[in-house]
C-alpha cells in the first residue's frame, strides 16, 4: 500500500509540489505523509491535494524553453471542487476560482 504522501503526488501534475505539501498543507492539516493511506483516510489525502491544486491555480505557468506542462485554469478550479466536495468540505470548493472583478467611474474608456 502507499502512503499519503505517495498517493497525494500521484495526482496530475502535483509531483512538483512536494515542497508546500510537506511544510503547509500537511502541517496545516496535521496529517502524517508517512502514514499508510487507507479508506478511512483518503478523504484527508484527497483534501491535500485538493489544496495543492488551489496552490497551483494561483502560480505562473511553467515552460522551459519549447517544453511547457499546463493545464487550463479551469482544470485545476474544477478538479480542486470536486476534490473539496467529496472530501466533506463544500463551503471551500464554492470559495475556489471567484474572480475579482474591479469597476472603476472611467469604465473602458482610455
Amino acid at each position: 500500500m502507499a502512503t499519503i504522501r505517495e498517493t497525494i503526488l500521484s495526482y496530475p501534475s502535483l509531483d512538483d509540489c512536494e515542497t508546500y505539501l510537506d511544510n503547509v498543507v500537511m502541517v496545516k492539516r496535521r496529517i502524517n505523509g508517512g502514514d499508510e493511506c487507507t479508506p478511512d483516510n483518503i478523504g484527508q489525502a484527497m483534501l491535500c491535494a485538493a489544496d495543492l491544486y488551489a496552490m497551483v491555480v494561483n502560480s505562473t505557468d511553467f515552460s522551459e524553453g519549447k517544453l511547457s506542462i499546463t493545464h487550463p485554469r479551469s482544470w485545476y478550479i474544477q478538479t480542486a471542487k470536486g476534490l473539496y466536495i467529496e472530501g466533506g468540505e463544500p463551503g471551500k470548493a464554492a470559495k475556489i476560482g471567484k474572480r475579482i472583478i474591479v469597476k472603476g467611474k472611467a469604465g473602458n474608456r482610455w
